[in-house]
């Protein structure tokens, strides 16, 4: 299904960077981190208007989501098998088959906003790291997060099967399927911060800019509280 695959890895000491995978047109980026004037046309996920307000993709990929930490055997049977079946799903399909479900996440306003925020902020700098604007941590305590840890996956995709303006609920199931195969990521970093027990909020963001190759950001930001 993808093409053209490749990985960057980057480790340091106060956090851990995993896979700023490009798969044809799809980057991937992960982090973990603990605490111890344009006229590009862009379109921004409401929610940065009002974190209260829902859009159907934000709901849509925390349903999946859901999806996957509470009932990993029929996640796997619904999202992976096709995969497995062609040798393309990088071990997720036998790893959900036996691994625990988990609890569920909940939509935190503070974490929808940091990344509602930062989503934007990558698409008008035609960004994919995690610290052009602060750690995630320290982006989410600005925004009024009040936990101490946090988890962070970016992906940019450009493809219309990713378009969470078009078809919101084939991006959000898209995007979340494809950081659960994380392929060509050694230790498959998104698909333990989605299935991460610790985790019990996410924030939830996307913008579309249409003057970038990669036209489809989204930001998840996970957090402890």
């Amino acid at each position: 299904m993808f093409r053209k695959a490749y990985s960057i890895f980057e480790n340091s000491t106060d956090q851990k960077l995993v896979a700023m995978k490009t798969i044809s047109t799809l980057i991937l980026a992960v982090i973990f981190i603990g605490f111890a004037g344009c006229t590009t046309p862009l379109v921004e996920d409401t929610s940065i208007e009002s974190p209260k307000e829902i859009t159907a993709f934000q709901q849509y990929m925390l349903d999946d989501i859901n999806f996957a930490r509470t009932n990993p055997v029929g996640y796997a049977d619904s999202r992976l098998k096709e995969d497995y079946g062609n040798s393309t799903d990088n071990g997720s399909y036998l790893y959900f088959k036996n691994t625990n479900p988990v609890g569920l996440i909940t939509f935190n306003n503070s974490l929808n906003l940091s990344a509602s925020n930062y989503a934007t902020l990558l698409a008008e700098k035609n960004l994919a790291e995690h610290n052009a604007d602060g750690t995630p941590l320290k982006r989410a305590i600005r925004a009024g997060y009040t936990g101490t840890s946090t988890g962070e996956n970016i992906a940019i995709a450009s493809e219309n099967s990713f378009n969470a303006i078009l078809n919101p609920q084939t991006a959000a199931i898209f995007f979340v399927r494809v950081m659960i195969i994380d392929e060509g990521v050694e230790d498959i970093g998104h698909r333990l911060i989605i299935l991460s027990p610790k985790y019990k909020a996410i924030g939830i963001g996307f913008t579309q800019n249409s003057t970038t190759p990669l036209l489809n950001y989204v930001v998840q930001d996970f957090g402890n509280l």
